[in-house]
């Protein structure tokens, strides 16, 4: 496959992945569930934020 990544979460894409997304993200359209999606979490972060919220994250490694 040609998806790389690394413990820091960076992605390179090559060959004809690399292609097939960058025509994606210059002519791919949303779905209107997506945009109905981040609505919903961007309120919930703005809700999360006002109310003094922290939050942490634990990761498990597998394997």
């Amino acid at each position: 496959m040609a998806i790389h990544s690394n413990a820091f979460g960076r992605v390179s894409l090559t060959g004809d992945d690399a292609k097939k997304f960058k025509r994606q993200v210059t002519f791919g359209r949303p779905k209107a569930n997506a945009k109905d999606n981040v609505e919903r979490g961007v309120e919930l972060v703005q809700s999360f934020r006002s109310q003094g919220g922290k939050l942490t994250f634990n990761t498990v490694k597998t394997k």
